[in-house]
């Protein structure tokens, strides 16, 4: 994804706009001249015509013919204009002045149907605004494969002189399998000093790149100041979204942990298998580590939620309440409740969840921490039970999306806000910590040594916050994990039950 002329880093805290981090932001296009002459037809009227339309089978819909007609694109821009002034929560915000002919493409076009409107806070009121390759996004969100290396990051410093990060990397991934660990600096992205070089299209060529096989080099120094010349090629890497799952024995009982990156669909059997075998230790508290999550399907925060709270606090109430338009319908479906039964777009029969029944939880959470990971927070607090979190702010997502696809592109607008069982959905700008306590990445994910997990370990029986806990790690407010943008989302994929 690009903002023209100016490439930019993908990253969690954008949520779903993508902000220029590497260099400037352009300004938006003064667009003075009359949008479409006469009155648009029903965004269904042009849905699937397409100026350049996909051919064959489609592999993540059973294999049935790609639906797509031949058309010219302004039949897309058509469609776009239309599905915007139908579904998105501030349609009366967008710009009417807007005439299509002056984008080049549909996306660019997309790119400026939202609202201009600042937030209290004084930010940008829709930062979630974004689309993806179809294809792409399907890989993600069903299978849970990205292209890449398998390491994600976290910048420390997002302007010069920068400093970027390893946070982790995927099992058995390329970045994993050459050596590189959590805590690693980059320093240099084929040739170009990340600290300080211009060539910002240079350095998201290497640090993301689009197209599998491409081969980069990267130098890297470790935490012993040792540096690291290493070549990685882009692959489809299978993520592990549920890793280091474990339990911590202490004075008052075992504390369980387990670190938890994307709401994706393999995501549900990882979870399940997870809390069982939590459950089967006999675990009394559980540390969740959310802090590079991004969001995702929102019934995988649903069904986790239930799994840690237990039915005594969660029957016949609601997880999440859906606030559409008001061109939306109502939807007699818009209050979800605590789901006690899996999905059955896993890869097993729908079966009960297994449920540790707590009463208080400790999140490890940060700007990272987005979208379907706050409904967390929000639908456990809307039931009563305690949250406590550890780290920094939140990023501040209570919108999500239905995601659209048109043509080979998936476009996400925000068209719904959410609510918990109290009725509160008010945290555009994240959840405060409990106790702030900022990360120095000299431990590996899960290790009871870990700053965060011994922060909350130390919380839980103190109810104390470490002294000079941001003074000793890198600032939490500064530190922004990259993500692909997929994550970054709740998406209503509610599977059938």
């Amino acid at each position: 994804m690009h903002f023209n002329p100016i490439t930019v880093l993908k990253h969690t805290y954008s949520y779903l706009g993508l902000i220029c981090i590497l260099s400037a932001c352009s300004g938006s296009q003064d667009d003075n001249a009359p949008p479409n002459n006469g009155p648009l037809l029903s965004s269904n009227a042009y849905k699937n015509i397409c100026a350049s339309p996909r051919t064959g089978a489609d592999p993540y819909n059973n294999n049935r013919a790609y639906p797509d007609r031949v058309g010219t694109l302004i039949d897309e821009k058509n469609w776009l204009r239309a599905w915007i002034d139908e579904t998105y929560l501030w349609y009366a915000e967008v710009p009417k002045n807007l005439n299509p002919e002056r984008y080049s493409s549909a996306i660019d076009y997309f790119n400026a149907l939202k609202t201009t409107a600042l937030s209290t806070s004084g930010k940008a009121k829709d930062q979630y605004h974004f689309t993806r390759n179809t294809s792409e996004a399907n890989k993600q969100s069903q299978s849970g494969i990205e292209l890449g290396y398998g390491m994600e990051f976290s910048f420390v410093s997002s302007q010069p002189p920068r400093k970027l990060i390893v946070a982790f990397t995927e099992p058995n991934s390329p970045a994993e399998n050459a050596g590189i660990r959590r805590g690693m600096e980059i320093e240099s992205v084929d040739g170009y000093d990340l600290s300080t070089s211009n060539n910002t299209d240079a350095l998201n060529s290497g640090l993301f790149p689009t197209i599998a096989n491409q081969s980069h080099s990267f130098v890297l120094k470790d935490l012993n100041g040792q540096r690291l010349y290493k070549t990685l090629v882009a692959a489809d890497i299978q993520t592990t979204p549920v890793q280091n799952i474990k339990s911590f024995s202490t004075p008052t009982g075992k504390v369980g942990y387990l670190t938890f990156n994307s709401h994706n669909a393999i995501s549900e059997k990882q979870l399940i298998d997870a809390v069982d075998k939590l459950k089967n230790e006999g675990v009394s508290d559980l540390i969740l580590d959310l802090r590079y999550n991004g969001g995702g399907a929102l019934y995988i925060a649903d069904e986790l939620s239930y799994m840690i709270a237990g039915p005594a606090q969660t029957q016949g109430k609601t997880f999440f309440k859906l606030k559409y338009n008001d061109k939306t319908a109502i939807d007699p479906n818009n209050m979800w409740p605590f789901y006690q039964t899996s999905s059955i777009s896993s890869t097993f029969l729908p079966q009960a969840l297994p449920t540790l029944n707590l009463k208080q939880i400790t999140i490890l959470a940060g700007h990272g921490t987005c979208s379907a990971s706050e409904a967390i927070i929000n639908g456990l607090r809307g039931v009563d039970v305690k949250v406590n979190l550890i780290g920094g702010q939140t990023c501040g997502k209570p919108y999500g999306f239905i995601p659209a696809d048109n043509c080979g592109t998936t476009y996400y607008a925000v068209q719904f806000q959410g609510e918990n069982h109290k009725g509160f959905g008010d945290y555009a700008d994240g959840f405060a910590p409990s106790c702030k306590v900022s990360e120095d990445f000299k431990s590996p994910l899960g290790d009871q040594n870990e700053r965060l997990i011994q922060a909350a370990l130390n919380y839980r029986s103190t109810g104390q916050c470490p002294a000079n806990g941001q003074a000793m790690g890198q600032s939490l407010d500064e530190s922004k994990p990259l993500r692909p943008a997929i994550r970054e989302i709740m998406t209503l994929e509610k599977a059938k039950r």
